[in-house]
């Protein structure tokens, strides 16, 4: 079966000053911003909404009242604090502070709670008008990405509370000033111009600062954009982040899917606030942009033509997924499986895509309905299990179960907020049922600071814990995070009567110390779900085995999806079963600093997981980021004489990105998403200079057969890895020896480094995690070597890697992995090459499988299948794509 493809054919690189046609900036589309906007609540709330609230609430609603008794009850708790005091940038738990007031207000109408939010915004609206725009254009924060949230908190906050009768013509104009001033400083100013996700927030702070002012030019620019003579750029807006900076297949251009949720929490206020006051981007069909117009973005995924929507890169995480949800780590993504997001409650309404209302589900009906009110779980690592349940012998009568294995953590998290120059006790009770090297303890977060409770050291009754955050020399109030853990080994323990007293005294802080009971219908009660969220949803629907378009051009096809201009395909043996091969191929075009020197590169899984896995994110300021994680060697493609692939090359910054007229990307050759072979190729010539990367991967029954072809003009190093979790165990028959430690950015951390040799040109080994096995054997290229090492971990998960290398102008290297549970799974590899074609003979249980691969461009592949007795049971065939 032929899989029907658009090439994206603007990969390379035009400068905008020299091309023929480039669209003058005035005539790119635009949408229109209404004469009048309407009264306040006008940003992320209308008046409608509250009258629709305020009925629910007389009715007795019960997520309605929980919210409402939440929301009150923080209110009363900053009611009693003193009038602030700020003595540099206003803190977020101020304004946090503001705009749980102003909640309180819009939904008691008690005059009480605006009196103390016009106090509060009063005071920070003269202390903004004093400050100076930072280096990373923040201007109430250090930088525009964090300025962000307090931006919604500070517009939200005015919006609510601006027809209250304390203000008055004077408030209001002082108010709507710092508004102003925030947004053209921390919005306007932003150093990040179009596509990026600092660009993304920057248009948040616009858009949020100009709905609650008024201010049409913030708007505007928030909606539209805006040509900056200054800089002589055009400063993408809204518009033209959904037409280009998200691809027409819905990959955002940083083709990073854990900032694709990042983006979109900016993104949805923006779409929210425009919508209020009558500007609707989300069912807005905006027409694709083309090509290049003068001060665009530099980078040239135009087209094709088509009209755009929100839907596509909201779409995209669906198709991305493995089976059963798990994502490729690729790039900085610290994402590793598909997520609900509230930006996902609002496009169910928008849309009615029953994928939305699967995951929407899926996160009331599993964490909703066991995650205690008031706390959100935060799994950090692994399978951990959780539950609220009565505790008979606790104080209360309820209590939190935490249970995890040896690799498993997890925490429940919540933050409060208290007076900066006072000290905070934290206390808390603790049960531990099970201890294996397990820790239970409090921890208590403040900026970078952190600050435990004792753990207890073995299994017994009840015990108190406690930790005290020390006072600061800063009056004014801070958010203190609390993360009751459970982790560093396996155990079992119960929580209860957590607590947070200013001073060790007074009401506590902490909601629901107790941990009586789930979040009302499973559903987040706060005042964002209240306005924006939906209340029942059907069970809705997701199945990857479903045929179906991403946007103009990325194409789910018999399980396999496809992102042309993204640069990712997904083959899936299964893709209804979680246990199922599946591979992510990612070739596309280099995105932003937060991509990876990894054209090329796969991630495969199998067996419920991720088992060859992409190095992710290390944090940016961990120095293993620049030192592994960016360098080609942690990724599973082809490295050449030691150097990683451009652009980070031998740059030591972990943002290297394009420079000047470079443009580093693949070419995708062919997909097909047959019946019995799944298969995906590419190329790339601009990740080493005179050098070609050619890779192509086949899914065919329980094996991925890997194909990498490398030519080079010159004598070069030609690297292959492989990484795989667990150890590494060589085959029988094949020896393993000590040799010379590695060298080399990225080299030098694989360490314990073997050098493997058999009595052939094919080696083989199989990576151990637990149960899970990958077999995996390799046939070398004439002349090539292979090494097995040891990568640097984090946490409890070790990773093992095979090296493959040859010294040539030229290297194939052909890998089979099979994966298996418990016992190995039984297979062979016997490579030819012959008349410009490799042919691959994989034994297995059921027969032999004959894999004919045509090294031409344009060449194609046949899948023979025979059985034991040697006659053919199948063929099938897969051809190139054509531009």
């Amino acid at each position: 079966m032929r899989t029907p493809f658009l090439l994206c054919a603007l990969l390379w690189a035009v400068p905008l000053t020299e091309a023929e046609g480039v669209t003058p900036w005035q005539d790119i589309h635009r949408v229109p911003i209404p004469a009048q906007l309407p009264p306040h609540p006008r940003v992320f709330c209308t008046q409608a909404d509250l009258r629709r609230v305020r009925a629910e609430l007389k009715r007795g609603v019960p997520y309605a009242l929980a919210c409402r008794g939440d929301i009150v009850s923080r209110a009363d708790l900053a009611m009693v604090s003193d009038a602030p005091v700020i003595t540099g940038q206003p803190s977020r738990a101020l304004l946090e502070q503001a705009a749980v007031l102003a909640q309180a207000y819009a939904l008691t109408g008690d005059s009480r709670y605006a009196t103390k939010a016009h106090g509060v915004l009063l005071a920070v609206s003269r202390v903004v008008m004093t400050l100076k725009r930072t280096r990373s254009a923040g201007l109430m924060a250090s930088r525009t990405l964090t300025e962000g949230p307090l931006a919604v908190n500070f517009a939200m906050a005015y919006d609510l509370t601006a027809n209250a009768p304390v203000f008055t013509a004077d408030d209001r104009n002082t108010v709507c000033a710092a508004l102003r001033r925030v947004g053209w400083e921390a919005g306007h100013h932003c150093h990040h111009r179009d596509s990026s996700n600092w660009r993304s927030w920057a248009l948040c702070v616009l858009a949020s600062c100009g709905f609650a002012s008024g201010d049409r030019e913030l708007i505007e620019e928030a909606i539209n954009g805006v040509w900056d003579p200054k800089r002589e750029c055009y400063l993408y807006g809204a518009v033209q982040q959904l037409a280009h900076s998200i691809f027409s297949d819905g990959v955002h251009w940083e083709r990073c899917m854990g900032y694709t949720y990042y983006t979109g929490s900016a993104l949805m206020y923006v779409l929210v606030a425009a919508k209020n006051s009558g500007i609707d981007l989300w069912q807005a069909q905006l027409p694709g942009i083309l090509g290049p117009f003068v001060g665009s973005a530099p980078h040239e995924e135009y087209g094709p033509a088509g009209t755009r929507s929100f839907k596509a890169f909201l779409d995209a995480p669906f198709y991305y997924a493995f089976p059963g949800g798990g994502f490729a780590r690729v790039g900085d993504s610290g994402t590793r499986a598909i997520a609900y997001h509230p930006m996902y409650e609002i496009a169910w309404r928008e849309y009615g895509d029953p994928k939305y209302a699967w995951l929407i589900r899926r996160d009331r009906d599993t964490r909703g309905s066991e995650a205690p009110a008031f706390w959100q779980l935060w799994i950090a690592r692994g399978k951990p299990e959780w539950a609220v349940g009565k505790a008979a012998s606790a104080p209360g009568s309820s209590a939190l179960r935490l249970r995890t294995g040896t690799a498993d953590r997890i925490a429940a998290v919540q933050d409060v907020i208290c007076p900066g120059d006072q000290a905070l006790v934290v206390t808390g009770r603790v049960k531990v049922l099970t201890f294996s090297g397990g820790k239970a303890h409090i921890r208590c977060n403040v900026g970078k600071k952190a600050f435990f409770s004792e753990t207890p050291e073995q299994a017994g009754d009840w015990q108190g814990v406690s930790v005290t955050v020390p006072a600061g020399s800063d009056p004014e109030v801070r958010r203190v995070r609390l993360h009751v853990f459970l982790e560093g080994g396996a155990g079992e323990v119960l929580w209860d009567d957590v607590c947070a007293q200013v001073g060790g005294e007074g009401l506590s802080l902490v909601r629901n110390g107790a941990f009586s009971g789930g979040r009302t219908d499973g559903r987040r009660a706060d005042f964002w779900g209240l306005i924006n969220g939906v209340g029942d949803v059907p069970a809705g629907r997701y199945d990857l085995a479903d045929d179906d378009t991403i946007g103009v051009s990325g194409r789910n096809t018999n399980g396999c999806s496809l992102f042309p201009v993204g640069g990712f395909a997904i083959l899936r043996a299964d893709p209804g079963d979680p246990e199922a091969l599946a591979v992510n191929l990612a070739y596309g075009p280099y995105g932003s600093g937060h991509d990876h020197p990894d054209r090329l590169t796969i991630t495969v899984h199998a067996l419920g997981q991720v088992i060859c896995p992409d190095a992710g994110s290390w944090g940016y300021e961990n120095p293993m980021h620049l030192t592994w994680a960016n360098q080609t060697v942690a990724h599973n493609t082809v490295s050449i004489d030691g150097l990683s692939q451009e652009p980070q090359g031998r740059s030591r910054s972990i943002w290297a990105g394009e420079r000047g007229e470079q443009r580093v990307f693949g070419v995708l050759r062919l997909f097909h998403a047959g019946d019995h072979l799944k298969a995906a190729r590419a190329t790339c010539d601009t990740a080493y200079e005179g050098g070609r990367l050619d890779r192509t991967v086949c899914l065919a029954g329980g094996y991925l057969l890997d194909v990498y072809r490398v030519s080079a003009t010159t004598g070069r190093t030609i690297d292959l890895p492989l990484h795989g979790y667990g150890e590494a165990t060589v085959h029988v028959g094949v020896n393993a020896s000590g040799a010379p430690p590695f060298a080399g950015l990225g080299y030098s951390h694989l360490g314990a480094v073997q050098r493997m040799s058999s009595g052939s040109s094919t080696v083989g080994l199989t990576f151990r995690d637990g149960e899970r096995q990958l077999r995996v054997i390799q046939s070398l290229p004439k002349g090539g070597e292979a090494f097995l090492a040891r990568d640097p971990t984090r946490g409890n998960q070790a990773t093992s890697c095979l090296l493959a290398r040859r010294r040539g102008r030229n290297a194939t290297f052909v890998t089979l992995l099979a994966p298996s549970r418990d016992a190995e799974a039984h297979h062979g590899l016997v490579v030819h090459e012959r008349g410009g074609e490799i042919v691959a003979e994989i034994a297995h249980v059921e027969g032999t499988d004959r894999l004919t691969l045509v090294n031409a461009l344009d060449g194609g592949i046949v899948l023979e299948r025979r059985g034991k007795n040697g006659s053919l049971t199948l063929r099938e065939s897969a051809g190139a794509v054509h531009e």
